[in-house]
């Protein structure tokens, strides 16, 4: 069975943990243990940062050069200078090492607020357009704001990230309400009685498998799914198989 681990922070730190992995062999050295194929992976720096003179996704795209198993996700930003980067900047950078997705709040990085038409408006319609799986930590803003996003950009792939063991009161109306947001089933958020009952209410093409490397190990998580009473075929969707055919169809 073929895993991707769909959040997954690489590289040097800003500020690390010395318990905590920052070299990318050492991150490999987990996904083997756990065995993980491959990983949709973001600059650790980018947690921690959002000063524009550090280039975490450079940071990321060289990581990526170096390890083909870690796959670039791009942290886009939307700030307010003359003089910073345009959301369509990022196009041919992301085109340039073959970007699968993309993040707004990765980690504890919780510096993303508001989120009007006005401010990341123009993040949403980017990836609309090219098809982007645009990740979001709920912890940078409300279910209510969620529900706004997916309404005004239909076309949005959203995957909501760190939600909470108690979010399915607000999660599941949001799900019936909009077709294309999916949910990071890490590493926090684990469904009630397993992915069994999340499976029931909607299957199993929009729960992604994200283990929060490196800031928690994927081993329980990959258990938790892999002893669930779903089928082997709903196991292998979540798993690797609903984030790869996300990026299938990104058009870069």
């Amino acid at each position: 069975m073929k895993i991707i681990d769909a959040y997954c922070g690489t590289g040097p730190w800003m500020y690390r943990d010395k318990i905590q992995p920052s070299d990318p062999t050492e991150t490999l050295e987990i996904m083997d243990h756990c065995g993980i194929d491959s990983a949709l992976a973001f600059s650790n720096l980018a947690a921690h940062t959002m000063n524009e003179s550090v280039d975490s996704n450079a940071c990321t795209a060289d990581i990526a050069r170096q390890y083909p198993r870690f796959i670039p996700a791009f942290v886009i930003t939307n700030r307010p200078y003359d003089d910073s980067r345009k959301v369509e900047d990022y196009l041919p950078e992301m085109r340039a090492c073959n970007a699968r997705a993309a993040w707004l709040c990765p980690q504890n990085n919780r510096q993303v607020t508001g989120m009007w038409h006005w401010t990341t408006g123009p993040i949403f319609e980017f990836c609309s357009s090219y098809r982007i799986p645009l990740f979001l930590s709920i912890e940078a803003t409300d279910p209510n704001r969620v529900n706004e996003i997916c309404h005004d950009f239909p076309s949005l792939i959203l995957v909501l990230t760190n939600l909470a063991y108690n979010s399915d009161n607000w999660l599941y109306p949001l799900l019936r309400r909009h077709a294309l947001l999916h949910v990071c089933c890490g590493p926090a958020y684990i469904p009630p009685l397993g992915p069994q009952r999340f499976v029931r209410h909607f299957g199993s093409d929009r729960l992604i498998f994200g283990s929060g490397l490196p800031h928690f190990g994927p081993g329980g998580l990959i258990g938790h799914v892999m002893y669930a009473e779903i089928p082997d075929t709903d196991k292998a969707q979540i798993l690797g198989g609903n984030i790869e055919r996300l990026m299938a169809e990104v058009q870069l």
